[in-house]
């Protein structure tokens, strides 16, 4: 059983939790491959800026916004038709520039599909700073 604390306990909820761990733990380790296998190919992601970048994050640009670490909770997901869900989460996260640190916490809702990696992430939405 995944590390996040889901609010839900059923077996949608912890399927997603598990891709969802991976992704962040992959990006915590500036890993870009495995961040991006669980992504699907129309991946998108709306920034708390409310910039929105199309596809799959580059290694570089990982890189560039490095996060230090994370701390996800209230998971819930619910299905949305047969092939897809709605993922709703809060995550933390804690970044560090130089001689600073500071934490950010989100609320996130994102929209899964099943695809070629067995359910992957088209869309994910983060512009709700708490």
């Amino acid at each position: 059983m995944p590390r996040v604390p889901a609010t839900n306990q059923d077996p949608l909820t912890h399927a997603l939790a598990e891709r969802l761990k991976a992704i962040w733990d992959a990006y915590l380790s500036f890993d870009a491959v495995a961040h991006n296998q669980i992504l699907a190919d129309n991946y998108r992601a709306v920034h708390p800026d409310g910039t929105v970048h199309l596809g799959k994050p580059t290694a570089e640009e990982i890189a560039a916004a490095p996060i230090e670490d994370n701390w996800l909770s209230e998971l819930e997901a619910w299905p949305i038709g047969e092939e897809a869900a709605l993922l709703t989460y809060t995550v933390e996260v804690e970044v560090k520039n130089h001689l600073s640190a500071a934490r950010h916490i989100f609320a996130v809702g994102e929209a899964w599909a099943k695809g070629a990696a067995n359910g992957s992430a088209v869309t994910a939405t983060r512009p709700c700073l708490r």
